[in-house]
């Protein structure tokens, strides 16, 4: 019944009424969300032109050489696929890593070295190629990625000041050790060198910034002493 006052009005809930189409955020485009993915998940959150430009180059010219080693070497047709897969991964990534967008996402507060030898962990890599590349076998694979890990290990529960000293050391000795004794056919002779760069070099050192402000601090795990929570 209508009683001739005025309805009180009720407040609109949040995100409705006339306005709330204003006050929504615009929804990206399907290529955009796909572009931003990809940027995310090959260099970071937000990296910038030049550092995307930079990965992708050294992703693609990466690619480029190992595929015509393959070829070169007449690889069967699979061996060659997964070849140029682990390459684009592993020269983009020898790039991405060392970029200031991969260390604010590897390297933020709270990212212990639990988070960093995890990520070595996943480099399930050179046991893929053990399965396709004729000559590289299962010992090689092995060898190599648990040489990797450990060497991940070692530099992150170096004292910050000596981290880079170590991840060099570890990297230009184990890149020459595989060169030197492992049996790796002719077309795959990149793996080990670019593969420790991408982990050790890039992945397992924090940014320069944050490097030069807990420099005095003579922790393992990004400043901290070990065992600090």
């Amino acid at each position: 019944m209508d009683t001739g006052h005025p309805k009180a009005s009720t407040p609109a809930a949040p995100g409705h009424g006339p306005h709330a189409a204003s006050r929504r955020a615009p929804r990206a485009d399907p290529p955009t969300r796909v572009r931003h993915r990809f940027t995310k998940a090959l260099v970071g959150s937000d990296p910038s032109p030049g550092e995307l430009a930079t990965t992708l180059a050294c992703a693609l010219a990466g690619t480029a050489l190992a595929v015509g080693a393959c070829l070169a070497a007449d690889l069967p047709a699979a061996a060659t696929a997964v070849t140029a897969v682990v390459a684009f991964d592993f020269f983009g990534g020898a790039v991405a890593t060392s970029t200031a967008a991969a260390k604010r996402r590897y390297h933020a507060p709270g990212r212990t070295l639990r988070h960093h030898t995890g990520f070595v962990a996943l480099h399930l890599q050179p046991f893929a190629l053990a399965l396709f590349v004729p000559g590289f076998g299962w010992w090689t694979a092995a060898a190599l990625y648990l040489f990797a890990l450990a060497c991940a290990v070692a530099v992150g529960l170096t004292p910050l000041p000596l981290r880079a000293p170590v991840a060099f050391c570890a990297t230009a000795t184990g890149s020459t050790a595989a060169l030197l004794f492992l049996p790796v056919p002719d077309a795959l002779a990149w793996l080990a060198p670019v593969m420790l760069v991408k982990l050790l070099l890039g992945h397992m050192l924090p940014g320069a910034v944050r490097a030069t402000a807990e420099g005095g601090a003579h922790g393992t795990e990004e400043g901290r002493p070990v065992g600090a929570a």
